[in-house]
């Protein structure tokens, strides 16, 4: 089993590592050849999933991966540890990602090369423990299954949810997401004492238009625009609806929120590669996506 490459976006890498910093303590590291992945399964009462892919093109060079399991590596890692090696690479001239082994242990070295002000070449390596995993382990570890949406549609500026958010969550535990196929989405909190819902309109739908079909009678065609205007909601936990909203690191190119009515959201955040010094080819297309399982509670 061996695995090395040179990083080239760290920046890009880092920022997805700071997005799923506030989900769980440790994630799941899976190395291909195409694209690098990152697992968080959150605990049983939290029931929050991200499953991240990004281009390794986006990410690396030189990169060079071999193993007797089509050429996969899967390792556990800690999200803080893995972070703070990174950050401590941030506008380094150079920066080598490999695994190895320190006393016996795995692990994932990163050797940092810098310049002081004298012109002197300085090495710092830091190490991130890493648990290896079997294919027989990553069986059980599968995206969730959910049903077809009721709605898709493209979410408001990161920013602008969150500053709600930030407002509501101190008014409830539970936030209650809808949005129908008219281009409208609500967000609502509500206690004993208050009852509050911002409205957002004039977003874009992903669903196909009903009302386009060809051959339909006038009196199904307005049945079908009213049916539109439905209102479908997911009532999930405020934490996990504030930890998505850490996926503001990566400065997402699109953001599409499913809503699967009694059943769960799911957030598919686009990472755009402009303004990440991306490779060649990668300049204005996604080079990644990180995809929220959020399930609903009980108001």
């Amino acid at each position: 089993m061996r695995f090395r490459t040179v990083v080239s976006n760290s920046n890009l890498l880092l920022r997805v590592v700071q997005s799923i910093d506030k989900l769980s303590k440790s994630a799941i590291l899976k190395l291909t050849e195409e694209k690098l992945h990152i697992i968080v399964i959150t605990d049983v009462d939290s029931g929050l999933q991200l499953w991240t892919d990004v281009l390794n093109n986006a990410l690396f060079s030189e990169y060079r991966i071999d193993s007797a399991h089509n050429n996969e590596i899967y390792l556990e890692f800690s999200i803080d540890n893995l972070q703070r090696a990174l950050k401590s690479a941030q506008g380094a001239l150079h920066i080598t990602l490999k695994l190895t082994k320190k006393q016996q242990l795995p692990v994932l070295s990163l050797i940092i090369k810098n310049q002081s002000s004298t012109g002197r070449e300085l090495t710092l390596t830091q190490d991130v423990p890493v648990r290896v995993l079997t294919p027989l382990q990553m069986e059980s570890i599968r995206e969730p299954m959910v049903p077809d949406g009721h709605v898709h549609i493209m979410m408001p500026p990161m920013n602008s949810i969150r500053s709600v958010a930030d407002r509501m969550k101190t008014m409830g535990d539970r936030v209650a997401v809808g949005a129908n196929n008219c281009g409208e989405m609500r967000i609502r909190v509500a206690n004993d004492l208050v009852d509050i819902t911002t409205y957002f309109k004039g977003l874009e739908n992903l669903n196909d238009d009903p009302t386009q079909s060809e051959g339909l009678t006038g009196r199904r065609t307005n049945d079908l625009r009213a049916d539109t205007k439905r209102f479908f909601t997911a009532v999930v936990d405020m934490k996990n609806f504030i930890r998505f909203l850490q996926s503001y690191h990566v400065a997402p190119k699109n953001v599409i929120c499913c809503i699967i009515e009694n059943h769960a959201l799911v957030f598919y955040v686009y990472i755009g590669s402009t303004g990440f010094g991306a490779g060649s080819g990668m300049i204005n297309d996604n080079c990644g996506s990180l995809t929220y399982f959020i399930p609903i509670r009980q108001v």
